[in-house]
Order: C-alpha cells, then sequence, then structure tokens
C-alpha cells in the first residue's frame, strides 16, 4: 500500500516538533585523549596538580641571591661568589630567589662576571603560575580543539568524559550491493549509510552501521526493532517515498507512532520522523543528495539539539550569478560553485535534484532559498554556507559551459598550480551569457569547428568585448556503419541514432546537405543488415567500423581578454598549452588544441577572438 503526502510539514516546525519530543539522553563515555578532537566534555574537567609543581627557571643562567647582585653595573660589574648553574625547566635550588640569564653574564679567568642587579623572583616560574591543582581546565559543554589536547595532558588528564550519542544506521532495498562490487543493471551500491556514518561521526556520534534490508516489511520491522533497543537515534535509509516497494513508514508505523512524513524542503521531501519508545527514528530518502540535506539540517540540528558539536562552517556572501526560481512555501538548498571575478565574490548555481550527487562534489558551498521566497534574482547578494575551506575561494577559476572531459582534466592539472576549476553545466548561450555578466572567468563552449557557428553563436552576442579564445581539443565526428558505406547508399539506410550534441547535429545536417541527401529515418532497423551512428572517428575506428567523416567538433575556454593576465587564469592557460595535457588527449583520442601537429603558443602571444 503506498502513501501520499497529505500534509508537507514546514522546515522549520518539522524542527520544533523534533526538538520538543525527543530532549537529550544526556549520554557520555570515556575516551582516550588522542581521541578527543572534535568531542564535547560531558562534565568539567581540572587539573590533577599544579603546573608547575615548584619554582622553576624561566631560561638557561644562574641561579642567585637577588640581595648579593644588588650595585651590579655596566662600569661596576660584579662577580658572583654564590650561585648554580640552571637551565630552563630546572627546579630553583632553595637558596636561591633569582635567575639571571645566562646572555647577561660572561666568564673569565674561571669567574662569572655580571653587569646588572636581579630582582627578587626574576626569571622564575612560580609553583601553580600555570594552573593550580584542583583548578577547572575545560568546562562541560566545551568541543575539545586540537591545541586543547595539549594542555589537558599537561595538567594529568589521560582520559575524558564526553557526550555521546548511539546511532544505528540501517540501509534498505533489494537492489543494494556493497561498496566495492561492481554493480549489475538495476543495482545501486550502497553508499549513504557510509556518507552518514562519516558525517555524523565527525560530529562525536558512535555509529553502527547494519547490513543491507531487502524491500520486505517483516525484515525492516524486526530490524528497527534491533536498532532501537540498541541505539539512541534510527536511521533508515531509503524507501520513505511513494513507490510499490517502498516499505519504511508501514514497518515504523507498525512499531511506533508518526510523527511526519514529508518536509517542504527541496531536496530530502520524502523525509520521515517516528517515535518509537521515545527514541526518534528518522526514515531517509534514498537518493544521495536528498540524503545528505536530510542528514545536515535535520538530522544533525537533533544532535546539535543533545549537546554535540555542530559541524564546522564558513559563509561568505555573494552575488548570484543566474536567476533562481523556487516554489513559494519550499525550503531549497542549492549547490553553488563560488568564485572571485574581477574583485567580486560571485556564486554560480549547479544542477539541482536528489540524484545529482555530482553536483555536491563539484561545487564549493551551498545557499539557502527560504520557503518565503518564490526564486532569487541574479545579481542579489545571497549567504552561502561553504563546504570547503574558506580560502579556497580566492583560488577557484569559475568555468561556466559544457563540461567536456577535457575541462575535467584540466582541472585536475591546474591543482599543480594551486589553483580549483570548478565547471558549472550550462548551455552554450548559458555559458556566454555568463561570459557577458562578467560572473565568470571562463566559458567552456563545444562548437562544430567552423568560424560561421562562432559567429552566430558566440561573438555576436559579445560585440566589443576582447575576448581570448583557448581551443582544448578537436573530436572528428562522422557517420560509422557495421558495413560497407558510402554517401549513395547511406540515403537508402536509416540512422539508429540522433546526435548526442549540438555540434554533431549541425555537422551532419550541413554534410547531408552538400552530398544532396534527405535526412535519414532512425530507430528502426536498416537495409542489407547494416547499422548506422553518429559518432567520433576514435570510437568507430577502436569498433572496426566503417567511418564517413563529417567534421570536427571543438572544445575551447573563452576568457575575457581583462582577466586572462589574473594569476590563475595564466595558470589555466599555462596549463591548457602544456606539452602534458596536449600528450592526455591524444591518449584519450582527442586532437589536442589547433588541430594535428600544431604547438601551444605562449600565452602573451595568443589573439584576441574576433568578434563580429
Amino acid at each position: 500500500m503506498t502513501h501520499r503526502y497529505l500534509n508537507l510539514t514546514p522546515l522549520s516546525r518539522a524542527l520544533a516538533v523534533m526538538r520538543q519530543k525527543f530532549p537529550p539522553p544526556g549520554g557520555a563515555e570515556s575516551v582516550p585523549l588522542q581521541l578527543a578532537v572534535g568531542r564535547v566534555t560531558a562534565e568539567p574537567i581540572y587539573a590533577v596538580y599544579s603546573v608547575p609543581m615548584v619554582d622553576i627557571a624561566k631560561f638557561d643562567g644562574y641561579a642567585v641571591r637577588s640581595g648579593e647582585t644588588l650595585g651590579a653595573q655596566d662600569q661596576r660589574p660584579l662577580t658572583l661568589t654564590n650561585y648554580s648553574r640552571i637551565n630552563t625547566g630546572e627546579v630553583l635550588p632553595p637558596a636561591f630567589d633569582a635567575v639571571i640569564m645566562v646572555e647577561d653574564t660572561w666568564e673569565e679567568n674561571g669567574r662569572v662576571w655580571i653587569r646588572k642587579s636581579a630582582a627578587r623572583g626574576q626569571n622564575i616560574r612560580r609553583a601553580g603560575e600555570d594552573i593550580r591543582a584542583g583548578e577547572l581546565v575545560l568546562p562541560k559543554g566545551h568541543q575539545i580543539r586540537p591545541f586543547d589536547i595539549g594542555a589537558v595532558a599537561t595538567y594529568g588528564i589521560n582520559s575524558v568524559m564526553v557526550r555521546a550519542v548511539r546511532v544505528g544506521i540501517i540501509p534498505t532495498g533489494s537492489d543494494l550491493v556493497p561498496p566495492g562490487t561492481l554493480p549489475r543493471p538495476g543495482q545501486t551500491v550502497e553508499t549513504n549509510s557510509l556518507m552518514a556514518d562519516a558525517y555524523l561521526s565527525g560530529m562525536g556520534a558512535t555509529c553502527r552501521r547494519y547490513g543491507v534490508v531487502p524491500d520486505e516489511p517483516h525484515r525492516i520491522r524486526e530490524a528497527v526493532a534491533e536498532a532501537v533497543a540498541e541505539n539512541d537515534l534510527v536511521l533508515l535509509s531509503a524507501g520513505t517515498s511513494t513507490g510499490s516497494r517502498d516499505f519504511s513508514r508501514e514497518a515504523v508505523a507498525e512499531l511506533g507512532e508518526i510523527l511526519f512524513h514529508g518536509i517542504a524542503m527541496r531536496p530530502g521531501k520524502p523525509v520521515l520522523l517516528a517515535d518509537l519508545d521515545g527514541k526518534p527514528v528518522f526514515g531517509m530518502p534514498g537518493y544521495p543528495v536528498s540524503a545528505q540535506t536530510v542528514l545536515r539540517e535535520v538530522v544533525a540540528n537533533l544532535l546539535v539539539w543533545w549537546g554535540l558539536a555542530p559541524p564546522p562552517v564558513a559563509e561568505t556572501d555573494a552575488r548570484l550569478a543566474s536567476r533562481l526560481a523556487s516554489d513559494l512555501g519550499f525550503d531549497e538548498f542549492v549547490p553553488v560553485s563560488v568564485g572571485r571575478v574581477n574583485g567580486t565574490c560571485w556564486a554560480t548555481p549547479h544542477p539541482r535534484g536528489g540524484g545529482i550527487q555530482m553536483a555536491v562534489v563539484r561545487a564549493n558551498g551551498y545557499l539557502h532559498v527560504p520557503a518565503w521566497r518564490e526564486g532569487i534574482e541574479a545579481g542579489e547578494v545571497v549567504r552561502v554556507s561553504l563546504t570547503a575551506p574558506s580560502a579556497t575561494v580566492a583560488r577557484t577559476v569559475v568555468c561556466v559551459g559544457k563540461r567536456d572531459p577535457a575541462i575535467a582534466e584540466l582541472g585536475n592539472r591546474l591543482q599543480d598550480s594551486g589553483y580549483l576549476l570548478h565547471c558549472c553545466n550550462a548551455s552554450t548561450m548559458g555559458a556566454v551569457l555568463a561570459l557577458r555578466a562578467n560572473t565568470c572567468h571562463a566559458a567552456s563552449i563545444v562548437l562544430p569547428d567552423t568560424e560561421s557557428a562562432w559567429n552566430d553563436q558566440v561573438f555576436r552576442y559579445l560585440p566589443g568585448v576582447n575576448l581570448l579564445r583557448l581551443p582544448l581539443a578537436r573530436t572528428e565526428l562522422g557517420i560509422a556503419s557495421t558495413g560497407e558505406l558510402d554517401p549513395e547508399r547511406l540515403a537508402l539506410l536509416r540512422v539508429a541514432n540522433r546526435p548526442k550534441s549540438q555540434a554533431a547535429q549541425v555537422l551532419l545536417d550541413a554534410w547531408l546537405e552538400k552530398e544532396g541527401i534527405g535526412y535519414p529515418h532512425q530507430d528502426q532497423d536498416l537495409a542489407a543488415g547494416a547499422k548506422v551512428w553518429v559518432c567520433a572517428g576514435a570510437e568507430a575506428r577502436e569498433a572496426g567500423l566503417s567511418f564517413i567523416p563529417i567534421g570536427y567538433e571543438s572544445c575551447n575556454l573563452v576568457i575575457r581578454g581583462e582577466v586572462a593576465s589574473e594569476e590563475g587564469i595564466a595558470a589555466l592557460i599555462c596549463t591548457a598549452r602544456s606539452q602534458e595535457f596536449r600528450a592526455y588527449l591524444r591518449t584519450i583520442g582527442r586532437e589536442p588544441a589547433g588541430g594535428p601537429g600544431d604547438e601551444p603558443l605562449p600565452a602573451r602571444d595568443a589573439a584576441p577572438a574576433r568578434n563580429q
């Protein structure tokens, strides 16, 4: 039986219900000091002994009686007659009350001379100067930092009591296979429990991952009952939507009370919360990005309420590079890449959706569109929560356009120069408009390798702009067949696929027109048993197919001339023109920039792209 979301609970209301229903469980555990970083103290920590325990020397020198040094001056140095050689940290002998640094003395004929008198207590660390026995070191509720560890150990403590929450994580789904397994068609590698474990453990939770439970209501019910008995909180991964094999709600409802099913939040709408024996059980969506959002915005919120450490999140203000539409009444979380272009910080959105996991991987932050907003306009200042160190924003090169494999490898190699290349997927027109608005460093554009294509689709929209066109790779495209093929015979055949790219479509149309061939039919069996594809030449040759070339598509970076000399952009250009990068392109069947045999030009010699 399927269940529809009759009432979606607003996010703010869901968080309030959750906190009201589930007070902190108050669990604690003792952990060795070396494992305590990031954990939160469950009780105050007091010094076992004073530090230092007795008076000790601050510096290397001589322990003296201060009264015996009176009158020493530059013009009237004194000889020490009653002293003890002492090193830093050594116990001060009882007979002495000051230390003279060795730098303020000299030896002559076996005697030690001083030219300045010493004051009582000079260069001495008194007993208990740092801390006294029984004095508070860390209060209750303190998140232990790396530098706290050394201090706590110095004061005689080798283990600490920290707040503890036990979390059970149950993955469900008959299609799931464990990580490290090559999934067959229809199967999915189970990763949500791995991700949840890593994220919640970072907050100080103690996580236990259970085995995969198939889509059988009684098996899910048994697994939940076991996990509830052994943990303070249970996460049930997948099975919370409305599909015919989504049984999480049914199983949980038989064991306890459903508090809500469905939050007005994207991604992550199908989240479920139930009360089982006073313990929270969350049903998370199976899509990874939806699950991530539920973990970050809902589950982590409860753990912070329970006293665990919030995940560290840096924030920054940025201008939104393109308009974001959003449904009124939904809190939406959108992955973005943030970079500084011409002194302005811009946030460029990535594609949205609970299943687009790479959008989150490629992003360095996310923004929250609140439920009361119906979208955000381009250019508006937004608050971005960073998912990477804030220092990386200044080193981020933002590219908008086609995410070609050549661009991915270029970004991989650019890191050797200390810069990060973020490519935000967009159409050719979207890339051109981003370049025109000056919201990105570069546009990634894949077009037929003809001047007319560039004039029609790029330069006409950027009149008067000084552009640097940086060709990266060319791909030969053509018509491939399992049998003999020539233009005359092609007119009798049917094409097995439409071209995947706009460039391939344009080149095919132009070639057919030039040959005087009407557009072949598609998606049907072909005459004489032949099959025809539009594909790359390298792909056809590797498969041993007949091949008729129809032209090249070219992957290019287009950069505004005024930013080409900036350090990060210069590094990008240098990397793209390196012999190593060009050699890599050949290994994947791509021709390097400029055509076969062309050598890269120094960046300073590159000519601006011609505008029409």
